[in-house]
């Protein structure tokens, strides 16, 4: 049998506190009262730091409560002992703690948590890269995708994926992106993707890295100002202006992002990451329309005859014209699949890393000769090589 200060030492002992998944305190000594009928407790980050949240059940409201991984033992057992026998621990050890009514403590079961062990091993790489589901995080939860519980709603699950999926992304080009360098975010829109990558290099990879997101729309930029005032993301800013303004003459602008720009807005985004001589270009295009208006359709008559094939083969041209021109340019461009932001099908994805290659003057003769065959007048060749 245990005391309470016997106890918090124990626990401090045998549980690493940053590895704790979850806690449930269960089993009141009194039922239906305003001591609530159990006690769920889960991680969290608030204002960029973690704590634990106190989540409190009483009758059919919830109460919630946060507290320091300093402090955490201590509340855990004056909670248990206000109102509650057992309570149970999920962290690099599994383990019970039950209270009997001289308010003694006993700690059973404990034993090694297999699945944790061997995150620590991999030096908990896919827990820093993927959001978990369970975990709050007080951004996301701001913005609609989960309870305060940390758990994903129902109708948000498409939305909270297609955010890790582009963690995953950023995790593949973190190693070119420096510290206290400056990351581009043209036409940002409502910007879940912006605050991601805020919260992945300067929270979870912690590069003070700063965020530049610029949109046409007034109304989205202060909106989107607003809520990077309230998670106190201090390196995020929104602006209302045309990018072709900016210059980077600190040589600062390491990355440019653009998911969904719309036509050439594309090539214009592309043109820039050059122009700023980026480390990573990454764009989501949309809506292609440019080449769509321009092919000859003698040029390849079993398609361009027909409507849905020529779209599609003009958008599949755009993208693959301006992956050229970046490998031409002294990049390493790829076309991947992107799971959509809004719903949309427009999901592949640029993705383009500066290597510094030479010009490959044959590839160069190969663009030159496609575009002369479909009698194309591409927005980023021209911005490129007719200046």
């Amino acid at each position: 049998m245990l005391n309470k200060d016997e106890l918090v030492s124990q626990l401090g002992n045998i549980v690493d506190v940053d590895t704790i998944q979850g806690v449930t305190v269960s089993n009141p000594i009194k039922k239906n009262t305003e001591l609530g009928t159990k006690i769920k407790i889960v991680p969290v980050l608030v204002k960029n730091k973690k704590s634990f949240q106190f989540s409190k059940y009483v009758g059919e409201k919830v109460f919630h409560n946060n507290c320091d991984l300093n402090n955490f033992f201590n509340v855990l057992v004056e909670e248990m002992e206000t109102n509650f026998k057992q309570c149970e621990i999920v962290a690099n050890k599994r383990l019970t703690i039950l209270m009997n009514k001289k308010k003694q403590f006993t700690l059973t079961g404990v034993k090694e948590n297999l699945s944790v062990n061997a995150k620590a091993v991999s030096h908990n790489k896919a827990k820093q890269y993927i959001l978990p589901d369970g975990q709050y995080v007080d951004w996301m939860y701001k913005l609609g995708l989960m309870d305060k519980n940390g758990v994903v709603l129902a109708h948000r699950q498409k939305k909270f994926r297609q955010i890790n999926k582009f963690l995953e992304m950023l995790r593949d080009v973190e190693k070119h992106i420096p510290e206290n360098s400056t990351i581009v975010d043209m036409g940002c829109g409502k910007s879940y993707l912006t605050f991601a990558t805020y919260y992945y290099f300067n929270v979870i990879k912690n590069k003070n890295v700063k965020i530049d997101g610029y949109d046409l729309k007034k109304d989205v930029v202060e909106y989107c100002n607003s809520l990077s005032e309230k998670f106190g993301f201090d390196n995020l800013k929104f602006y209302c202006k045309d990018i072709a303004e900016i210059d980077n003459d600190d040589n600062k602008i390491s990355m440019i992002i653009t998911l969904h720009a719309c036509d050439t807005a594309t090539d214009y985004a592309i043109y820039h990451g050059i122009r700023w001589n980026c480390n990573v270009i990454i764009n989501v295009p949309c809506c292609q329309h440019e080449l769509f208006h321009q092919m000859k359709n003698s040029a390849f008559p079993m398609i361009t005859e027909h409507g849905i094939l020529k779209e599609r083969f003009a958008a599949m041209l755009t993208d693959s014209i301006r992956s050229r021109i970046l490998n031409l340019v002294g990049y390493k461009s790829e076309i991947m699949e992107f799971i959509e932001i809004e719903n949309t099908p427009k999901n592949l994805m640029i993705h383009s890393i500066k290597n510094n290659k030479p010009i490959d003057n044959d590839k160069k003769h190969e663009l030159d000769e496609i575009i002369e065959q479909y009698g194309i007048s591409p927005t980023l060749y021209n911005l490129i090589f007719k200046q």
